[in-house]
């Protein structure tokens, strides 16, 4: 029979799936770091490896390469202003910045309205 899917070829289908899909998700383009405000002004951290916790006072940026990106979606009704980073309601930026500590005021910052960047 031509054509059959027999399970050693099966087999090999799904490989070569699972590999196509590792290879994309490993090389696929994503910042070192993602925050996202939400509506009402609440802000997640996101690195690149996909752990999300809420935004500290120091935010540490880590990745690979002499520059580091950091993506800031503002999903809130108003413009927020993180550090350095001012973002406008319901867009989103990139910055590239170079290693280095960076800080500024922080209007959705939960506690003392004060943000670090430390850019490794």
């Amino acid at each position: 029979m031509t054509g059959a899917v027999t399970p050693p070829r099966l087999a090999v289908l799904l490989a070569v799936v699972a590999l196509s899909v590792a290879l994309a998700w490993f090389s696929w383009p994503r910042p070192d770091t993602l925050i996202r405000v939400t509506r009402g002004g609440v802000a997640m951290v996101t690195d690149a490896y996909g752990r999300t916790a809420p935004l500290g006072d120091t935010v540490y940026v880590r990745g690979g390469g002499a520059r580091r990106t950091i993506r800031v979606v503002n999903e809130d009704t108003v413009k927020h202003q993180l550090a350095m980073f001012n973002i406008p309601a319901g867009e989103q930026t990139e910055y590239t910045v170079p290693p280095g500590t960076f800080g500024g005021a922080c209007t959705a910052h939960p506690t003392n309205k004060h943000l670090t960047f430390v850019i490794r």
